[in-house]
């Protein structure tokens, strides 16, 4: 095995490690709080979690995929990377205060902030503190054990202060307090462990420097929103409709529903440097082979095992999220197929605008169907899983049309290379 695929082996292991953490800390931390804070205080915790998903994605701005492209073309140059890590951090917290005057003006002007605007105060200062975690470095320069070992940490301060503080339903405000202390942890492993490794310097950075990264990333972050318009957004317009009672079930099967899909993403996160630097195409065709046959029939047990799982999960009181978890199961199915062919293999084709132009098309296709099943008085539980499943389809045939005509370009150029050499 060659010294590059070896570091892909090692960087796809820890990020493996590291998703799986968050998978384990999670059926911890989960169950417990279902049962401690009943279905209305966690639909409350649901709520606010899907709301803080966008203020993140307004800090992250995509910066995970736009500067880890730039941190891994300049590996090596400590004063690059040092330029780029600033540069983003000073972005993110910008658009942090951007973000903060946005949730004063919702807690002011609408009920459901209004009511839990502490609540949001909190989960919005752990979100704040995630700016200082630089991990698209450590994404650039495939340097994955440093995440992981921080990752694994901090989730374990996390469930930590969740078993000890969160003791009864009225302690929810508690929960963003764990995520606060959390990631003051974080921050401070990543940081120290960067001095320790000496892997950036100590640039002077500009104003010109930040903006010129915001502009580089819009287009990733345009395209992170539209994802969130057919997946966060969803969590929201029901708790808006619904009672919090009844988004707590939904929240369960959401909950167990991305935590499958979660366990998919190290395989496209650690192919992507990979694929930009390598462009060995063959080893996506093997892993799709191997993995989405077992993903099948995984999903397929799951839906006749989906009462008692969620029985045993979550506890007695949630045996409205099976019907839900139901129908979220074909999202497992074409996660792993719509993650490769996207930033990984669009990315190193240099047809990233197909990427983002896909999700916007799902975005678009998704609100044209949630309008539609809001004036036909369908917006449910079940009807909008469904149309979430249809507009991932409609993203992978963009993804993988694409793809498949650039193939096709391809071998027919390398063809006509072929006859010329003969010729």
């Amino acid at each position: 095995m060659a010294e590059s695929e070896r570091t892909l082996a090692k960087n796809t292991f820890f990020l493996y490690v590291m998703q799986i953490s968050g998978y384990v800390f999670p059926l911890l931390t989960f169950p417990y709080l279902t049962r401690v804070l009943g279905a209305e205080k966690y639909g409350v915790v649901v709520f606010a979690n899907a709301v803080m998903q966008y203020f993140s994605m307004l800090i992250e701005f995509g910066f995970i995929l736009s500067a880890t492209k730039t941190c891994s073309e300049c590996r090596g140059d400590q004063s690059a990377l040092g330029v780029v890590t600033f540069s983003v951090i000073g972005a993110k917290l910008i658009l942090a205060l951007l973000g903060a005057a946005v949730l004063a003006v919702c807690c002011v002007f609408n009920r459901n902030f209004r009511e839990n605007s502490s609540f949001f105060t909190l989960s919005y200062i752990g979100i704040i503190l995630s700016a200082f975690l630089p991990d698209f470095l450590f994404h650039g320069i495939e340097q994955m054990s440093v995440l992981t070992y921080r990752v694994i940490v901090s989730k374990a301060v996390y469930t930590a202060f969740i078993f000890g503080l969160v003791r009864r339903s009225a302690d929810y405000m508690l929960v963003p307090v764990a995520t606060i202390g959390s990631n003051l942890v974080a921050v401070g492993m990543t940081w120290i462990e960067i001095k320790r490794r000496n892997l950036i310097g100590r640039p002077k950075i500009s104003i010109r420097d930040i903006f010129s990264h915001l502009k580089e990333s819009a287009v990733f972050f345009l395209s992170r929103i539209a994802v969130s318009l057919y997946s966060t957004l969803n969590t929201v317009l029901l708790g808006v409709r619904f009672s919090e009672a009844a988004l707590g079930q939904y929240g369960v099967a959401n909950s167990l529903t991305n935590t499958c899909r979660s366990m998919l993403s190290p395989v496209s996160d650690s192919i992507y440097p990979y694929l930009v630097n390598r462009k060995n195409f063959a080893l996506v065709r093997r892993i799709l082979l191997i993995l989405e046959p077992m993903i099948v029939a995984g999903c397929v047990l799951l839906w006749f095992i989906a009462a008692p799982v969620i029985r045993i999960v979550c506890g007695e009181g949630y045996s409205g999220a099976v019907p839900v978890f139901r129908a979220m199961l074909p999202l497992i199915v074409i996660s792993l197929p719509t993650y490769l062919f996207g930033y990984p293999v669009l990315g190193a084709l240099n047809r990233v605008g197909v990427a983002n132009t896909s999700v916007i098309a799902g975005s678009a296709f998704h609100v044209a169907g949630l309008l539609v099943l809001h004036f036909c008085g369908r917006l449910d539980f079940i009807s909008v899983p469904l149309l979430t499943f249809a507009t991932e389809i409609v993203v992978f045939a963009i993804r993988a049309g694409t793809v498949a005509r650039e193939y096709s370009a391809r071998k027919g150029h390398r063809s006509s290379e072929r006859k010329g050499d003969d010729a």
